[in-house]
């Protein structure tokens, strides 16, 4: 019979092995000026829906990524990959989330964590199998505040090395995101204004390779 204590360090070291993922080649991002990149990634929702650490948080991270496991979809390219393509396109980065939005998020005295993401607006869109058109990353989540999506290329490119979550794509304006949501803040995040969820029946089933086109709103004159 193993101790209680063994038993403890044992379930923390499967855990730990768990998202130690072995290494995957790294993909390719498709850059097609004026406007748009794509890239391929892998259908991760049971997860996202229900995971152990940070539920309904991460839409699109880096397979090699720390928070992979907890990714809406898994991407087959870096978040840095992600972040030089969009500036190959000349698109800027609002650059302006501390790291403090989310370490502070508890703390109503600090106004980091109310701070909305900046940078230009980026559509998010998926290409599923068997599924002519193009459909909206909004279509396949329910958001139970209503706000919605309002995509913005936020870069953070400082915070990369600091937190190393890989993040692509958040669902909230998120210092770890290239690109975040405009319409909720970290500080939305941690008094639980919404909860995304992965709406039935229009994923395909986890494992199921997809593609991610983000495209840079046209701006206007």
């Amino acid at each position: 019979m193993h101790s209680p204590r063994r038993n403890w360090v044992l379930a923390v070291c499967v855990l730990l092995a768990a998202g130690c993922r072995a290494e995957r080649p790294v993909g390719r991002v498709t850059v097609r000026p004026p406007r748009e990149i794509e890239f391929t990634a892998t259908v991760n929702a049971k997860p996202f829906d229900s995971g152990w650490l940070m539920p309904r948080y991460h839409a699109i991270v880096w397979t090699g990524g720390r928070m992979a496991h907890a990714a809406l979809l898994q991407a087959d390219v870096t978040d840095t990959q992600v972040l030089r393509a969009l500036e190959s396109l000349a698109a800027k980065p609002g650059d302006n989330l501390p790291m403090e939005a989310w370490e502070k998020r508890r703390d109503p005295k600090n106004p980091a964590p109310d701070t909305v993401i900046a940078g230009p607006a980026v559509e998010v869109l998926l290409g599923l199998p068997g599924r002519r058109d193009l459909i909206p990353l909004a279509s396949v989540l329910e958001d139970s505040a209503r706000r919605g999506l309002e995509m913005r290329f936020g870069g953070n490119e400082g915070n990369i090395p600091k937190w190393k979550s890989g993040c692509v794509v958040c669902l909230y304006s998120c210092p770890g995101s290239k690109v975040g949501n405009a319409k909720y803040t970290v500080r939305d995040y941690a008094r639980d204004v919404t909860r995304f969820r992965v709406k039935p029946g229009v994923l395909p089933a986890d494992g199921t390779p997809v593609r991610v086109i983000l495209r840079l709103a046209v701006r206007s004159a």
